[in-house]
């Protein structure tokens, strides 16, 4: 389910939260601070600090905003829900009875941004490397710390927020020494603003260390030197 929910077109979309019909739009700049409901969830889920994969991702459907809470990604049976702004659950998907209460969501759906997660998107996979195009961004700044790559990427938009950052291994190692890997980060990014926009992003790397090695150079495609990995 979560990977269908990922292929939607991505698209950029005002904040448009209606409190009531008959009102002016509400229209938060940031649902995660002004939404108490939304803000609640994220901090309880910040709090659980187990290795359950959680992620919250915000959606234009029916001309309305609405939050799709996912609280055990890869999970077989989870049953992933759509909230509106004032918190009631209007489409529930999966679950032991395999629900979809919002059959169209999957077509009208558009996918906002990722608002929040806790889990990183590390990727080893040949062809999305192969694949993965990355000159719609440059990389400003590099370091490494308990096994956290945290890179600063700058890119034309408006504020970045809706930014989707993947970090892509290519799945092979060279055969030198120290033993290298390749990287490429991959930006979606659908903001049509052309303001110059700074991001920072972390991810855990410690799924590149190899077996009875202590050191690797990482060789990430946008950044001019190679990087140094002990661990």
């Amino acid at each position: 389910m979560r990977r269908v929910f990922y292929s939607l077109f991505i698209s950029l979309s005002f904040i448009s939260c209606l409190k009531d019909e008959n009102v002016t739009n509400f229209s938060p700049t940031n649902p995660l601070e002004s939404l108490e409901w939304l803000k609640e969830k994220k901090e309880n889920f910040e709090r659980l600090m187990n290795s359950v994969k959680v992620e919250i991702l915000q959606f234009k459907y029916e001309g309305h905003d609405v939050f799709l809470i996912n609280d055990c990604v890869d999970c077989t049976d989870a049953l992933i829900k759509v909230y509106n702004c004032d918190g009631e659950v209007i489409c529930e998907f999966g679950g032991i009875a395999g629900l979809n209460t919002c059959p169209d969501f999957q077509d009208n759906a558009q996918l906002v941004g990722v608002l929040w997660r806790n889990y990183d998107q590390l990727i080893i996979n040949k062809e999305r490397y192969d694949a993965t195009n990355t000159d719609n961004y440059s990389i400003t700044s590099v370091s490494i710390q308990n096994n956290i790559l945290t890179l600063e990427v700058t890119s034309s938009g408006c504020s970045g927020d809706s930014w989707i950052m993947n970090l892509i291994d290519s799945g092979g190692i060279s055969e030198s020494f120290p033993l290298q890997r390749s990287l490429k980060l991959e930006l979606t990014n659908n903001e049509a603003c052309l303001a110059i926009v700074t991001k920072e992003v972390k991810f855990n790397i410690s799924r590149l260390q190899i077996s009875q090695i202590d050191q690797i150079v990482l060789n990430l495609e946008q950044w001019n030197s190679p990087i140094n990995y002990n661990y």
